[in-house]
């Protein structure tokens, strides 16, 4: 039985690496007209923006400060607990792949130690491990931020709807008003509009009497 359990653990973790190797994975990337190493992990079912957003906040989240480097944010001379005690040059971004209908997106992780002296898992095998770590946990981070957006996205989409409500109830109030004295002013129009046509009537019926008079 023992045995059983074993083999099926070790199928598990087996499969679980399978699926990291397929997310994660070391690769070449341009920068600064350079082909440099970097770790690259699979973002699904996110858009390029959302995801853009979930790295630059899972970074600021470790308390690091941003550089814009063209399509690249850049960390220079941080250190990240995460990856290891030293001060680090980090560079981040996300690209998609393949044709629009079966377009995939990565993010990218590039370390280097100073003056863009990149390095891989040849050169600093600790570091790159770390940061493969790092990135798995980004996968699961972007999960979670997606739906804080959503959240956030839809209460500001009620407020907003709120806000709208508040104001055409405000209009319906008003033109509720306008109507109501519209009516009132019906209404004495009507019993003015009734009084002058029975005194018509009256007059009329007068008239007749008084020109059957002449006739006699």
């Amino acid at each position: 039985m023992k045995t059983k359990i074993t083999t099926f653990f070790i199928v598990l973790m087996s499969v679980g690496l399978s699926i990291s190797a397929q997310q994660i994975q070391e690769e070449n990337i341009t920068y600064n007209k350079k082909s440099v190493p970097a770790v690259s992990i699979l973002i699904p079912d996110l858009d390029i923006v959302t995801i853009q957003a979930a790295l630059d906040s899972y970074m600021s989240n470790q308390g690091l400060k941003r550089t814009k480097m063209g399509s690249f944010n850049a960390y220079f001379n941080q250190v990240c607990p995460k990856i290891g005690e030293a001060n680090y040059d980090m560079y981040t971004t996300v690209l998609s792949k393949g044709k629009r209908k079966d377009q995939k997106t990565y993010a990218y992780f590039l370390l280097a130690k100073g003056n863009e002296n990149f390095v891989n898992s040849s050169s600093s095998p600790a570091e790159i491990a770390n940061v493969k770590v790092f990135l798995s946990e980004f996968l699961a981070y972007t999960k979670e931020f997606a739906v804080e957006q959503n959240i956030s996205q839809t209460k500001e989409a009620i407020k907003k709807l709120e806000k709208e409500h508040k104001s055409l109830n405000k209009k319906q109030e008003k033109y509720q008003k306008s109507i109501n004295k519209t009516n009132k002013k019906k209404e004495k129009t009507d019993k003015e509009a009734g009084k002058v046509a029975a005194e018509l009537q009256k007059m009329q019926a007068q008239l007749k009497q008084l020109e059957s008079q002449l006739k006699k």
